[in-house]
């Protein structure tokens, strides 16, 4: 087995053991490694969401794309919690405990506000990022299913009240200054505090969707925002 081949089966062995998905996420990876996204985000209108009812409750609307992405496939910008300045995928990152600590981010010590929301910064208001709350609202009242859009794994949500439906990528994450997971699971902040060390985020892989987890704050996670 190839070197490269044993390092991305040993990354898919820490985040998920689904063997169909790991297989085509060392396919897909093989080689090549994780090729760089260019962005720019000066240009928000190629940038910028559509806001999606889904019927909810609270009457908060999703947005069908990450933050940073063009197309609901593509997992956008990366970022740890509190900061807003995102970082493309395969591109440098340092998403280390050290790094952060010397961030506006770890400074928090409660959930996020305006200025320190990377969907608010980088797309405006009413664009936010979602409370663990509503992460769970959006899982209550929506099926969830693990498929494909245009080649690349996730999840779709499809409401249970009007049956429209959105798909978050299976982002995977930063971690360090190395890049895990793309295909294989998805990683998304919410603005909700948890502690310290953690903040909620939504978590999922083939086997599972969890709305109301948590994670180092330090992390490199997809953003998907939401407005009133």
């Amino acid at each position: 087995m190839e070197q490269r081949e044993k390092e991305l089966l040993d990354i898919y062995e820490r985040f998920g053991k689904d063997a169909q998905s790991a297989m085509d996420f060392v396919r897909r990876n093989i080689g090549a490694g994780i090729e760089p996204v260019e962005f720019d985000m000066t240009k928000k209108d190629d940038y910028m969401p559509v806001a999606v009812d889904l019927g909810l409750p609270s009457g908060v609307k999703w947005a069908d794309r990450n933050v940073g992405a063009k197309s609901p496939e593509e997992t956008g910008l990366f970022f740890s919690w509190g900061n807003v300045e995102g970082v493309e995928i395969g591109k440098a990152c340092d998403f280390s405990e050290e790094a952060y600590a010397e961030t506006e981010g770890a400074k928090l010590g409660d959930d996020l506000d305006a200025a320190h929301d990377a969907a608010t910064v980088n797309l405006g208001e009413p664009w936010r990022m979602p409370t663990d709350e509503e992460f769970q609202e959006l899982y209550d009242n929506c099926d969830w299913e693990w498929t494909t859009e245009n080649g690349y794994y996730g999840v779709r949500f499809t409401s249970k009240i009007n049956g429209k439906s959105i798909f978050f990528s299976a982002s995977g994450l930063g971690d360090g200054s190395s890049w895990y997971g793309r295909g294989a699971n998805g990683n998304y902040w919410s603005a909700s505090f948890y502690s310290s060390r953690y903040a909620r985020r939504l978590g999922f892989g083939s086997g599972g969707v969890y709305p109301r987890d948590y994670n180092y704050r330090y992390s490199g996670f997809a953003v998907r925002a939401v407005q009133n």
